[in-house]
C-alpha cells in the first residue's frame, strides 16, 4: 500500500497547515481523495488552473478539499492547501 493516496495518477500530499486541519477535522488523506474524487465543483471564485477544488456535503455541512499540482524534481503531485467544513451554502 502506498504512504499516500492518489488522485489522478499522482500522489496526494498535505502541507502541514492542510494536515493540521485534517487533523482538527478528524479526517485523513483517504477522506481527502474521497471528495476529491465524489465531491461536486464548488469554487466560489476563480481558481488557477493548476488548483482544484471540490466538496461534499454530510450532515448538512459543506466540506471542502483544495490542491494544487506541484512538480518538484522533475515529478508531480497534488498539494492539499486547503480543508475546511463550513455551514451549508
Amino acid at each position: 500500500m502506498d504512504l499516500y493516496p492518489k488522485f489522478n495518477g499522482k500522489p496526494l500530499i498535505p502541507s502541514i497547515a492542510a494536515q493540521r486541519e485534517l487533523d482538527e477535522l478528524g479526517y485523513d488523506l483517504w477522506f481527502a481523495k474521497e471528495v476529491l474524487e465524489e465531491g461536486h465543483d464548488c469554487k466560489l471564485s476563480e481558481r488557477k488552473k493548476n488548483i482544484v477544488e471540490r466538496c461534499v456535503t454530510r450532515k448538512g455541512k459543506e466540506i471542502r478539499v483544495v490542491v494544487a499540482l506541484v512538480e518538484w524534481e522533475n515529478k508531480e503531485f497534488w498539494r492539499i492547501i486547503h480543508v475546511g467544513k463550513t455551514g451549508k451554502h
